[in-house]
């Protein structure tokens, strides 16, 4: 920028000499030409501070053709200072251009610059920030490699403890003091559900076996009271037939016979509980008796102890492993 301007004002004080060069010659043409109009008028008295004798012709052509000379050599550098001074002045407005387009120039690099700052100054605070995350990063890693060391020793630890104990793998451990651990095996469980049924079976046929036994029980004792009366009713009429016959009576009352009426199904005396309370309590009212004898845990058979019944009510045997008990 400084070298175009120093040549921007070379090129000023050049045009500026051209143009007072010109104004010059200018100047001095006029007054050569007013000198040559002065000569050329011979009629015209001498003007004063001229010289007295007039100048002889010949002198006057050459001096004429002198001044001529000079004017048209005036005139000849006087175009080719107009045409240096037209390039002057185009190459100055190129310049001018040039000075232009660069100071356009100037302005965006100077923007740009100005951007380019920012940026970096962005730049730098980025790089600020990713510094202190790569601190952070780096201890991070320093902890969790320590924490990695730390599991590495207790993970060998446990490998040392799991060494040296029992291997538990695919068995269950429990709690002895746990009152809701398992207690039975599967075959067991389905030993115990099938003993279980069994044993409910087997006693809805003892229910059935008493209640047929009680409903016999209930016919004869019926029976035998409808006997009693019977003989009663008779022996009373016997004593009154007697009776009659010492007194004489007209009419004779005929004794009742048959069995007395039977007691409704749904009477309330009648009604008892079921289930396995019903079996025992209807059991022991039948004076029946039940005693389990002491044996081991692994094979313990209840013994049933009963009156024996009638051979034409016996009931069916009962085998030891109908009565298998549970095993626990």
């Amino acid at each position: 920028m400084q070298e175009v301007e120093e040549i921007e004002e070379s090129w000023k004080e050049e045009t500026k000499q051209l143009v007072d060069m010109v104004n010059r010659l200018q100047e001095e043409n006029r007054k050569l030409s007013k000198r040559l109009e002065d000569n050329q008028d011979d009629g015209c008295p001498s003007t004063p501070g001229r010289s007295s004798h007039p100048l002889s012709p010949e002198l006057d052509i050459g001096v004429l053709q002198k001044l001529r000379g000079q004017v048209d050599t005036l005139r000849d550098q006087m175009r080719n200072k107009e045409k240096e001074l037209s390039y002057k002045s185009s190459d100055v407005e190129n310049l001018n251009r040039q000075i232009d387009r660069l100071t356009s120039t100037v302005r965006e690099l100077r923007r740009k610059a100005r951007l380019g700052q920012v940026q970096v100054r962005g730049l730098i605070d980025e790089r600020a920030d990713f510094l202190a995350a790569l601190q952070d990063n780096q201890r991070e890693v320093i902890g969790l490699k320590q924490q990695l060391g730390l599991a590495e020793k207790e993970n060998e630890d446990l490998y040392n403890s799991q060494s040296d104990s029992p291997d538990l793998t695919n068995k269950a451990v429990y709690d002895l003091d746990d009152p809701d651990r398992p207690r039975f095996t599967t075959s067991e469980l389905k030993e115990i559900l099938h003993d279980r049924n069994r044993l409910k079976s087997r006693v809805n046929d003892l229910e059935e076996e008493i209640e047929r036994r009680r409903s016999i029980k209930g016919t004869a004792i019926e029976t035998e009271t409808a006997v009693a009366a019977g003989e009663r009713t008779a022996n009373e009429n016997e004593a009154g037939k007697e009776e009659d016959s010492e007194t004489s009576p007209v009419e004779e009352e005929r004794p009742v016979q048959g069995p007395l009426p039977y007691e409704p199904d749904d009477a309330p005396w009648k009604k008892s509980e079921s289930g396995i309370r019903k079996f025992f309590r209807k059991l022991f009212s039948e004076t029946s008796t039940v005693s389990f004898l002491p044996t081991p845990a692994t094979n313990r058979t209840p013994t049933w102890t009963s009156p024996a019944p009638s051979p034409r009510h016996r009931p069916p045997p009962v085998s030891s492993t109908e009565l298998k008990p549970l095993h626990r």
